[in-house]
């Protein structure tokens, strides 16, 4: 593999990053409301500790491989029939968060932005964008990724704008819900930070290695940690318990209500960095279904194969969802997102650990 064609430890920093800040953010404050009361940003805080842990497998799991992404040591661990499975099963799984991530953006976009577009021109925006994006290499993705990182910091700083207006008390007493609670409500935190099983198809393309990679992975964790919990903490204190029953997106009505000499509509500022966060979300899960259609079918080239993933997910993502059907979709796909994310990967280690199964390199 060319070195040219490898990302450094900041762009394996920023691909976690973006890929982990998604789509989810908008409705997270509401869906950790539902599960933990105001204690939701504690939650996420603890979220990103156990993340940490499920991070530090996948790093362990890839490092006995480095060379290779998961669909090419799977056969090396469990066999070629069985791994073909998996392989598949992946590759489903990232088309079916393509589709999410198309359905939710639609609903967002014409809820908020574009009332009267056509279903399929908001659908062809990303999907045309995204592709174009998936199909260059893993180092151009980089590059990207942390360019547009920095359209961060303007988020942030219009979210802690509003905090001159908080409340504090909205929060207190800090706790008030049980630690048996405020646990329980994790499952919906990594639900909306996943992203950070990239790493298993990314890893083989990182210059540094080792320590210096997972030095990039604690940090991306530690930066979608810190700006999730941010986030949900100022809408906490921004809205009163009472609002934030009803409230489905707080994030954006609590932008609403904000305006500058110069830009008087905060909230679509907002959303206009937000799209950037989603379509790096798409773009990477369209890159994951492009290398799991490439594995499976033997093809040289990626092109063909993220092209076929793109179609496959603007196919399924032309249906018409409402917002229940899709956030019943989303729900079922979050259950099959631990396997994904945590299950299969932590058996793979255990039998390569077992039977002492690692890269002949090494």
């Amino acid at each position: 593999m060319k070195t040219s064609s490898k990302i450094n430890s900041a762009q394996l920093f920023f691909i976690i990053f973006q890929t982990q800040v998604g789509v989810g953010v908008l409705s997270l404050p509401s869906s950790l409301y539902a599960g933990a009361g105001t204690d939701g940003w504690i939650t996420l805080l603890i979220t990103g500790f156990a993340i940490q842990l499920i991070i530090f497998i996948l790093y362990m799991l890839s490092n006995r491989f480095p060379s290779l992404t998961l669909f090419e040591y799977a056969p090396k661990i469990i066999g070629k029939y069985v791994a073909f499975v998996v392989s598949l099963l992946y590759t489903l799984f990232a088309i079916s968060t393509a589709v999410i991530v198309l359905e939710l953006f639609e609903t967002t976009i014409k809820t908020w932005i574009l009332f009267r577009t056509p279903m399929f021109v908001i659908f062809l925006l990303l999907t045309v964008s995204g592709t174009y994006l998936a199909i260059g290499r893993i180092k151009v993705m980089g590059r990207f990724y942390q360019f547009v990182s920095v359209l961060i910091i303007p988020l942030i700083i219009m979210a802690a704008y509003t905090l001159k207006d908080a409340d504090i008390r909205y929060i207190l007493p800090i706790g008030q819900n049980g630690l048996e609670t405020i646990l329980k409500a994790t499952q919906q935190g990594i639900v909306s930070m996943l992203g950070f099983e990239i790493v298993l198809f990314i890893y083989p393309y990182v210059q540094s290695k080792g320590k210096a990679a997972l030095k990039s992975l604690t940090l991306a964790n530690v930066a979608v940690t810190l700006l999730y919990s941010f986030l949900t903490f100022t809408t906490y204190v921004f809205f009163s318990p009472a609002q934030l029953e009803m409230i489905p997106e707080p994030l954006v009505y609590m932008l609403k209500g904000v305006s500058f000499v110069v830009v008087d509509r905060v909230d679509l500022l907002f959303l206009s960095i937000w799209i950037v966060s989603v379509m790096t979300s798409y773009v990477s899960y369209l890159y994951i279904a492009g290398r799991g259609i490439q594995h499976l079918t033997k093809r040289k080239k990626t092109t063909g194969p993220i092209l076929t993933a793109a179609f496959i997910a603007l196919f399924f993502s032309m249906f018409s969802h409402d917002r229940y059907t899709v956030e019943m979709i989303s729900s079922y796909h979050a259950k099959a997102s631990y396997f994904f994310a945590l299950g299969f990967p932590l058996l793979l280690l255990l039998i390569s650990f077992l039977f002492k199964k690692k890269e002949e390199s090494q």
